[in-house]
């Protein structure tokens, strides 16, 4: 049984393994052990949902077969979320989860099976949460250990302000140093954008090697009013 807070089909709007405009089914599940300053889906917070408990085999009734992306609320804390992610590959179905970067990333192979994508937040000062990440030398051990197990992985940074944007590029500087180096995606905290001209200037600034990694991403659902 999993904690569910919806079910719902959308458009993949923010960068990741989907591209984004991906026709999705999303799992959203309950519960979350961060409490974001300007989190959008306070909803999803508390430990019980508005769909309550619900089993495996009905989850993989209501996905079809088609793009599944897991969301939260946080989906790694609760236990079966490991189980659901192995049924949906196994029921042929390509998956992205987001989480929030303080709960480790468990090990999942998936050779010869759909895809399998994390994306992972790196909070930044205006969260509130950057206390919470878990240490960057113990975070490049994981990525590694996700390609090892044929996954793929996305470092994610919501930034809101000149100070999230300095904290970005050095904990990318040092995840580049440390050879760690998959698709960095920094995303406004502003949904259309109007805040990348002024990030991209920056990383020109400070470090213009670290484009070539780097993707600017914007909500794509909010900008076309979709869940």
């Amino acid at each position: 049984m999993l904690k569910v807070n919806d079910i719902f089909e959308s458009i993949s709007g923010e960068a990741g393994g989907f591209p984004q405009g991906t026709w999705a089914t999303f799992i959203r599940l309950q519960g979350c052990n961060l409490r974001c300053e300007w989190c959008d889906t306070p909803q999803a917070q508390s430990k019980n949902g508005s769909c309550g408990k619900m089993r495996i085999p009905r989850i993989l009734q209501m996905t079809g077969n088609g793009h599944v992306l897991i969301t939260g609320g946080e989906p790694l804390i609760q236990e079966k979320t490991v189980k659901l992610i192995k049924e949906l590959l196994k029921h042929g179905n390509p998956v992205q989860v987001e989480t929030n970067g303080s709960i480790s990333i468990p090990s999942i192979p998936c050779f010869n099976q759909p895809s399998l994508h994390w994306v992972i937040d790196r909070k930044c000062p205006s969260s509130g949460m950057h206390e919470k990440m878990i240490p960057l030398d113990d975070f490049s051990r994981q990525i590694r250990q996700i390609r090892r197990d044929g996954g793929f992985v996305y470092l994610k940074w919501v930034v809101a302000n000149n100070e999230d944007t300095n904290f970005a590029i050095r904990e990318m500087q040092e995840l580049a140093n440390n050879d760690t180096t998959p698709p960095f995606i920094i995303s406004p905290i502003d949904a259309n954008g109007r805040a990348i001209p002024h990030i991209v200037e920056k990383i020109r600034e400070e470090n213009p090697a670290l484009q070539e990694n780097i993707i600017f991403s914007v909500q794509l659902h909010k900008i076309f009013k979709l869940p």
